[in-house]
């Protein structure tokens, strides 16, 4: 058996384990089904050009790192301003009775929370690689600690004490940021 056909079986195998975390990483960012099942081909496209080069026990950060990005990519690209009828479609409904000043309140909280995490991510990702990947897959693709210790090539200890210092962190950095939002 050669290097290439090694190299082919251990792609299969990590495709199979991750192709459904990196479709709901691209669809979490993107916010578009059609857009995640494209960004999910071109990331295991990318993976399979490089299989010869790529340290497959560290694919799994890489992989949801690279869909993350260009899902966020895509978005910023895509975005495009919500015509008022279709902010407001399903909004009459869900109010029935309640103040159109309380629901436009909560869209701005959501709307704000939505950034600020975006923005502790995004710092997060320069500040320690480690963490982001500990925080994402555990909280954002909602894995548990075991298998995201496991992915990590780290014992559960080690990964309780990244995602503890992490929580330090975002505490330290963007807690009254938060407590902000929270008194919208």
């Amino acid at each position: 058996m050669g290097v290439n056909s090694v190299n082919h079986d251990r792609y299969t195998e990590i495709y199979r384990a991750y192709v459904n975390d990196v479709y709901k990483t691209a669809l979490r960012y993107s916010e578009n089904q059609h857009a995640a099942e494209e960004i999910v081909q071109e990331v295991f496209y990318k993976l399979y050009i490089h299989r010869e080069n790529i340290n497959f026990d560290a694919a799994s950060g890489w992989l949801i790192t690279t869909a993350r990005r260009m899902a966020l990519n895509y978005k910023r690209d895509n975005d495009r301003e919500i015509p008022v009828e279709e902010f407001y479609e399903g909004v009459s409904e869900t109010l029935a009775g309640d103040d159109l000043e309380d629901e436009f309140l909560k869209v701005l909280h959501d709307e704000g929370c939505r950034e600020l995490l975006d923005k502790i991510l995004d710092e997060m990702f320069r500040k320690n690689e480690r963490w982001y990947e500990a925080v994402t897959i555990t909280y954002g693709l909602e894995k548990p600690q075991k298998e995201v210790a496991e992915a990590m090539g780290v014992s559960l200890e080690v990964l309780h004490a990244m995602l503890y210092r992490a929580r330090q962190w975002i505490k330290k950095n963007y807690g009254k940021e938060y407590e902000r939002l929270e008194s919208i």
